[in-house]
């Protein structure tokens, strides 16, 4: 019999998620205390990153696709069952059986974002299945009780404790290929609202002496954009590389719609960079008074907030000392300790 059962699917080779970061961090808590994990993996699972984790102490199943319907209903169950009483997932279709079996389902919903139908669907039938469900954020755990009609959701903010490694790592001769530059990090889906990042850069390129960097790109509804002479796109960064970019900055803009807690502005937070951000309920809950809101439907609002931070050195230390605490509380968090507090 194992301590636990945990899903280990998003854990995929050469590939780097929020949600990864999150479930290395309690695959880490586990091994300190020796606890025994049947880790469920499909064929693209980094299984050498959950031996070098937890040793001898996990063993694997193995199903061949990473998820539909019957997978997750079926398949996922038949491994679980009479080897563990307790089973931890990221993803939101959680095998809604295991309670009847005896199986305690410990949930993390990191948000709501782009669930489908048929996932806020399931949400809303058997939301109140799981023993515990967590989240990211206040802002989340609102939205998430909507779906799942419970009120009893935690709060458990993500860290970002893994950027003290990146010092190590940063090669400043990197960024000195952008000039002066600001930076976004993330993915170009809809809701990250990068199309309006760009707009506002445009009606201000010809007064500054500026570039836009776009770290990340990608995402299962991605926009298309066009890099130029003055807006470069960079994909497949190393963490050194990309804590260069934090670093090397003029200062951070994260123009969100939406965000279940938005990991890069704390990042450029823990180097001490002012942070430009659309005015969301999610960001007004992390930064508080350490970052300059602007209107996220407004590229001239946007525009003008740039030039603002641009054009005065003593805002952007003030912001930047003030941004600084942000990210060193959150540096200081360890959300795997967390979560084995709240399933253990």
């Amino acid at each position: 019999m194992f301590d636990i059962a945990v899903d280990c699917r998003e854990l995929e080779k050469n590939k780097k998620t929020g949600l990864g970061r999150i479930l290395l961090s309690f695959l880490k808590a586990l091994s300190k205390r020796n606890i025994s994990v049947l880790a469920i993996c499909d064929t693209m699972t980094d299984k050498d990153v959950l031996r070098e984790i937890l040793g001898n102490k996990v063993d694997f199943a193995t199903i061949k696709r990473k998820s539909n319907a019957y997978l997750d209903q079926v398949i996922i169950p038949f491994y679980v069952f009479g080897k563990s009483r307790r089973f931890f997932s990221i993803y939101p279709k959680f095998p809604a059986i295991f309670p009847f079996l005896g199986v305690d389902v410990f949930l993390y919903v990191a948000d709501v974002i782009n669930f489908s139908f048929s996932h806020k669907l399931f949400l809303k039938l058997f939301g109140r299945l799981p023993k515990k469900v967590m989240t990211l954020s206040k802002a989340s755990k609102k939205k998430i009780e909507q779906i799942m009609k419970r009120k009893d959701i935690e709060v458990t903010y993500s860290d970002i404790s893994y950027v003290k490694e990146w010092e190590k790592e940063i090669d400043d001769r990197f960024a000195k290929n952008f000039g002066n530059f600001i930076l976004y990090v993330g993915n170009f889906n809809p809701h990250k609202n990068v199309r309006t990042l760009i707009k506002a850069f445009e009606l201000i390129k010809d007064s500054v002496d500026l570039n836009l960097v776009l770290c990340g790109g990608g995402g299962k509804k991605a926009q298309n954009f066009q890099e130029t002479d003055r807006v470069k796109i960079l994909k497949g960064l190393d963490d050194g590389q990309l804590a260069s970019l934090y670093k090397n900055c003029l200062f951070f803009v994260f123009p969100s719609f939406d965000e279940g807690i938005g990991l890069p502005g704390i990042e450029a937070c823990y180097f001490g960079k002012a942070v430009l951000v659309s005015d969301i309920e999610v960001f007004r809950e992390i930064f508080g008074n350490s970052a300059i809101f602007f209107d996220p439907k407004s590229p001239k609002d946007l525009a003008e907030k740039i030039l603002t931070l641009y054009n005065s050195k003593e805002l952007r230390e003030i912001y930047g000392k003030m941004a600084k605490k942000v990210g060193d509380f959150f540096a200081s968090l360890d959300i795997g300790e967390k979560l084995y507090s709240v399933v253990f």
